[in-house]
């Protein structure tokens, strides 16, 4: 009983298994069916172009191929092996993968299928014309005809094909704006330079390909991908002589293959002429890394850039003008190893001048950048101090023994809420230490300082806007006196909004948050900001004060850099959360927690009260405010420095509300007054009147007042 259970039940499980075998069969079968019929109504014109070419390579070969008696007896087959040809073609191309791939990114793989596919088709054909499928049978010579008819035919729809797809791309090309692309400079012709040249084929690249390095001088002049090669890394000097001939200057410099593939020499000569010119040096991903997330269009590069999210050009520079100016002066930098200073310090350096003096509070800052001077730029000569522009014999001290002829001023507490929170330290840096600084210039007769502002000063509603406008009305009345005077020394302001990728900027923090998981945190999704890169917002800086020395542009004026559109703060969140190749509000979230004591939903570049007017430099307008008489200004920088000196912020905040229009309106300071024991002192002081010359740097410190830790 148990046997012929046994016997039974292995049959039937065999039929089952069998039977089961059979159905999951049939969905494979069935999908195969319906990918070819989705190829083939995808690619139907080709399709029909593919059989009009066969059918008629197989007409011409009867005819080209026999001559004379045997021409008439074939002739009757003409029409059947034609026919014959057309319906081998039908069965074949699919099934050889012709219709799987896209023509518009026709490549040799597909030449291949294209001949194999051919082939199968004539001998198909002289196989079975031999079977008398035709009223005559075909000599085999007619057959190899066909074939070397047919894969010309065949070919030429697919190069047509490809054609019409690169002249649409290129008219898009045309159409669209060259200056709206970010110039770049490719270093190799390897695999990955070639995938990437083929990606910026796509409508919506960023990158134009200016040129490309390759060490092979047999192709020197030669065009890889429409990208002419212009030179060798054996001889940078000739590149980059070629591209100030032309006018340009690439904005990224691309390593197409490891660094390990070129000349270690002339890699170190270009990396250090591009540090020098604020060019941007990437690589790109490696083949192994295709399939890697985080690529964005096409090939992209290893770290989100800030050329990436700003998504506008930046602004082109007259480089001539600026060695005329810097090459062969002392230089000073103040916060010269900040975000801006540092830059400020880099693209000074490659103008070769005489000296630089480099001064920042930060004994790490102050280390950085003299090591990266010291690495890129060796043969400049410099010298670091370790200093804070709060302390006026200090600043005067080092101006004396350098006397710089061009000074900039970049030292600042720049973040709002910081400042915000600690009003008395952003007056003694922002206000105090700007004073020092013009102060120090004016008295070794330097030829121009250049103080960098903020947009945050624009009809202000925090502390650190509203210190940053006292500033601007100083260095503007200083420059109102030269006029006067005719003194020498020339004071500008730069105004510009926010730079992206400086230190405690929005692109770390959100790279931060992105790298955790999420979410992003934003105050408010209406906020907008203007944004500029650190490297334009440099060159534009340097520009304006050369321009501003060299052809003498008008007194007490602000120089504004054009910012371009503001960007909502969400929208930039939103496309660094895409270049990681993630999805908005899906992978990674948006959180919104509400706006900070005084921020703004807006920035402005020009005051209500301020005229604006073109200065006659590319990229930059002019502010003209009405500006402030330096002997109140002096006075009124007394008030704060004493009541910030004695950390009164009260008091602070009233001082910076009497001196700067619209201040104070919607804000407040977000510290306690402090609780000294000469608080009727210092209720006083707001209605102290300065009758007797003070000395410029003259600080006063009350007695009892505590020693201030300098931030500048």
């Amino acid at each position: 009983m148990a046997d012929f259970y046994s016997s039974e039940t292995t049959s039937k499980i065999g039929i089952k298994a069998s039977g089961h075998s059979v159905l999951e069969s049939q969905p494979k079968i069935n999908r195969w069916f319906q990918q070819l019929l989705a190829e083939l109504k995808a690619n139907r014109r080709l399709v029909l172009g593919d059989v009009v070419s066969i059918t008629l390579s197989a007409a011409l070969a009867v005819l080209l191929t026999v001559t004379g008696s045997a021409q008439k007896q074939l002739l009757p087959a003409i029409l059947p092996f034609a026919a014959l040809a057309c319906v081998c073609g039908l069965v074949i191309f699919p099934l050889a993968g012709f219709y799987r791939r896209d023509t518009r990114s026709t490549s040799l793989r597909d030449i291949v299928v294209l001949l194999k596919g051919a082939l199968l088709t004539s001998v198909s054909l002289a196989i079975l014309s031999r079977f008398n499928l035709v009223t005559a049978s075909v000599p085999i010579p007619v057959v190899i005809v066909q074939f070397y008819l047919a894969v010309p035919a065949l070919g030429a729809l697919r190069v047509i094909a490809r054609g019409r797809e690169l002249t649409r791309q290129s008219r898009h090309l045309k159409e669209k704006e060259v200056d709206s692309r970010i110039p770049v400079l490719l270093v190799g012709t390897g695999a990955s330079c070639d995938l990437f040249l083929r990606s910026l084929r796509n409508t919506g690249s960023r990158y134009l390909p200016v040129g490309i390095i390759d060490d092979a001088r047999n192709t020197q002049g030669l065009y890889f991908h429409d990208v002419q090669i212009i030179g060798t890394l054996r001889d940078p000097e000739n590149v980059i002589e070629r591209l100030s001939h032309w006018n340009v200057l690439p904005q990224r410099l691309l390593l197409t293959e490891p660094t390990t593939h070129f000349d270690s020499d002339g890699i170190q000569k270009l990396t250090v002429w591009a540090s020098g010119h604020g060019v941007t040096v990437s690589r790109l991903h490696g083949l192994e890394d295709l399939g890697s997330p985080d690529l964005g269009e096409g090939q992209n590069m290893r770290t989100v850039d800030p050329d990436d999210i700003l998504d506008r050009p930046q602004k082109a520079v007259e480089r001539s003008l600026l060695f005329e100016v810097f090459k062969g002066r002392r230089v000073l930098v103040t916060g010269a190893g900040g975000s801006i200073g540092s830059e400020l310090t880099r693209q000074i350096a490659s103008f070769h001048p005489a000296e630089i003096v480099i001064i920042d509070n930060c004994e790490f800052n102050a280390y950085s950048i003299d090591m990266d001077l010291s690495q890129h730029f060796p043969d400049v000569p410099r010298r670091m101090y370790v200093a804070s522009i709060v302390d006026a014999d200090r600043v005067n001290s080092i101006f004396r023994q350098h006397r710089p002829e061009l000074v900039f001023n970049a030292a600042a507490l720049k973040h709002v809420p910081i400042v915000e929170l600690n009003p008395c330290e952003g007056v003694l840096t922002n206000v105090v230490g700007s004073r020092n600084v013009a102060d120090a210039a004016r008295e070794i007769g330097a030829l121009a300082m250049v103080q960098i502002s903020t947009d945050k000063a624009v009809n202000t509603t925090n502390v650190m806007g509203a210190t940053k406008r006292v500033a601007e009305f100083y260095v503007q009345a200083q420059d109102r006196i030269t006029n006067e005077t005719e003194e020498r020394t020339r004071f500008f302001s730069v105004r510009f909004g926010n730079v992206l990728g400086s230190s405690g900027s929005l692109i770390p923090l959100f790279q931060r948050q992105i790298s955790n998981g999420g979410p992003i945190t934003i105050t408010d999704p209406k906020m907008e900001r203007y944004f500029m890169t650190i490297r334009e917002a440099v060159q534009l800086t340097l520009v304006s004060a050369a321009s501003g020395l060299k052809f003498d542009t008008s007194q007490g004026e602000i120089f504004v850099l054009d910012m371009g559109k503001p960007v909502k703060i969400v929208d930039l969140a939103e496309r660094m959360i895409r270049l990681a190749g993630l999805t908005p509000h899906q992978d990674i979230k948006i959180n919104f927690i509400g706006m900070r004591p005084g921020e703004k939903l807006f920035e402005e570049l020009f005051d209500k009260s301020e005229a604006r007017a073109d200065c006659g430099i590319p990229g930059v307008s002019a502010a003209r405010p009405e500006g402030v008489p330096i002997a109140r200004l002096r006075a009124m920088i007394l008030k704060l420095e004493l009541a910030a000196r004695c950390q009164n912020g009260s008091l602070v905040n009233q001082l910076l509300r009497d001196l700067v229009p619209g201040y104070g309106t919607k804000t407040s300071c977000a510290v306690e007054p402090a609780k000294v024991g000469a608080s009727a002192a210092w209720s006083g002081a707001k209605e102290m009147t300065v009758k007797l010359p003070i000395p410029p740097h003259a600080v006063l410190r009350p007695v009892g007042a505590p020693e201030v830790l300098s931030t500048g």
